[in-house]
């Protein structure tokens, strides 16, 4: 199906992946195609007006933004209406009568303290003993324990999800002694398959594998090599899949899971699902298998509005442009007016990998600091590697100050994140989503907290950064200075955030 949605006088658009969120509202020469690319995270076939009006499907759209239209084109029929005349009427419509709704919420442990998690601390070279160490010196060097995540290379092999013994010599004994120090444990997994492992010989005559035309195992090319793939919509392999995750549970005592990749980039055109129309659907099955856990953290989604997991923005880069700390605000805002609401930022200081091992690479303190900040305001906030290890002493009491604001803030976050839990609002909004007036379209660098608090971090290198303050008079919750409606070039030192709240 293709046609031609004509756009109103400043009517602005957003929706379509969380990663999209730099370019939302979407200007003309935009382009996306999700039936091959989520920009490496969340997705929906959806986008949203200021005017009140949407557009939906339940399989892939392909956009093209002309300069006053869109042409559209989907394989499903598009839903079209006019709902009312702002960005939030037309959202709360689609969470009323399209969104999932489940009536449950992510373990609230994902909110209340900071998580931890070794990807960058110790990339692939996680051990029993390196992950205790990194509990302790959190405790240590004066920061809350949380949830910790052990991340990639603690399992034998992809797919054969059971502790590497020569790393983990005793897994039972480390999450007890983690429990004992007060973290939640989860472990990181995903959906691919090494193809010289006895699960793979095990499971491929049962057909749980993402096939080829000629019903020939399909093989893709992921960032740690050549795999097969669970075919998830195969109610057998995405059980078999549950069932082993739920062993670890049982044996271990973990009490999550890190559920990474499912991206529709992986898989070919013409591969063979066994009860799935296209690629993005794996990523939509994916979501539902971190649904079976309380405690659960995906990066993609496809058409799961509302769905009880945490969702994490993509990996950003240890930087100030594009990539890195400039999407943080932008794509947060943009994965809760996808249907993500239980947002998690990426990690502090950055979580792309690749970014920390350039030859040339030296970190920036002000940057990390900033990453802090910019995140604490969040409904959750996420360390890898470790503060104290790489800042200043000043710097190093900055970032505990930003835990501190995010611990202050605990109980809103909650609350917020449980209304959400029913309406299906997002937890942080874009301005214009509150305030329906167009001079707040491209307002992308602060958002609201709920309907009432107003978050401005400084995410730009130095002191000075313009700020959009809506209508009436706010007060700034943590310095109590006062800010009146109107645009203005604030000096905010580093480890500063304004936290306002309207007063008239």
């Amino acid at each position: 199906m293709k046609f031609t949605f004509n756009l109103e006088k400043d009517e602005y658009v957003f929706g379509l992946t969380a990663n999209d969120g730099l370019y939302a509202p979407f200007k003309e020469g935009f382009k996306r195609d999700l039936n091959v690319w989520h920009g490496g995270n969340q997705a929906a076939s959806l986008l949203l007006t200021t005017k009140g009006r949407f557009i939906y499907s339940k399989l892939p759209i392909n956009v093209e933004f002309k300069s006053s239209s869109i042409d559209i084109e989907s394989e499903e029929n598009i839903e079209f209406k006019k709902v009312g005349n702002s960005l939030k009427e037309a959202y709360l419509y689609v969470a009323k009568n399209i969104f999932r709704h489940t009536n449950k919420i992510v373990d609230l442990d994902m909110f209340r303290k900071p998580q931890y998690n070794t990807w960058i601390e110790m990339p692939y070279e996680c051990t029993q003993e390196k992950v205790l160490k990194y509990a302790h010196e959190i405790l240590d060097n004066g920061f809350p324990s949380g949830v910790l995540m052990i991340d990639d290379c603690w399992s034998k092999d992809y797919g054969v999800w059971e502790f590497d013994k020569e790393k983990f010599p005793n897994p039972k004994k480390l999450v007890d002694e983690l429990h004992n120090l007060g973290f939640k444990v989860m472990l990181w997994n995903c959906p691919f398959v090494s193809l010289d492992s006895k699960e793979f010989r095990k499971l491929e005559p049962l057909g749980y594998f993402v096939k080829n035309q000629d019903d020939s195992t399909f093989i893709t090319r992921w960032w740690n090599g050549y795999s097969a793939v669970f075919d998830l919509s195969n109610k057998d392999a995405f059980n078999y899949y549950k069932n082993v995750l739920v062993s670890l549970m049982e044996q271990y005592g973990i009490d999550g899971f890190k559920i990474d990749a499912g991206d529709p980039e992986y898989y070919k055109k013409d591969n063979k699902f066994a009860n799935s129309n296209c690629l993005s659907e794996q990523a939509y099955y994916l979501s539902l298998l971190g649904e079976e856990f309380s405690l659960s953290e995906l990066r993609v989604g496809f058409n799961n509005g509302i769905s009880p997991v945490a969702n994490r923005l993509r990996d950003k880069n240890h930087s100030w442009d594009n990539e890195g700390i400039n999407t943080l605000i932008n794509d947060g805002i943009a994965l809760g007016l996808l249907g993500y609401p239980f947002l998690c930022p990426d990690m502090i200081g950055g979580g792309m990998l690749l970014s920390f091992e350039t030859g040339d690479f030296k970190l920036d303190e002000e940057l990390f600091v900033k990453y802090s900040f910019a995140s604490c305001l969040f409904p959750m906030m996420q360390f890898s590697l470790s503060p104290w290890k790489v800042l200043s002493k000043e710097n190093l009491e900055l970032v505990k100050k930003s835990v501190e604001i995010h611990t202050h803030f605990e109980e809103e976050i909650i609350n917020i994140a449980l209304k959400s839990k029913d309406s299906g609002e997002p937890i942080i909004r874009h301005l214009v989503y509150e305030f329906n007036d167009p001079k707040y379209a491209y307002v992308n660098d602060e958002f609201l907290l709920g309907d009432s608090l107003l978050v401005i971090p400084n995410i730009y290198k130095g002191n000075k950064r313009k700020v959009v303050i809506p209508t009436g008079e706010w007060k700034d919750e943590l310095s109590g200075k006062t800010f009146n409606e109107g645009e203005y070039f604030v000096t905010m030192n580093l480890g500063d955030i304004l936290a306002l709240r309207k007063v008239k």
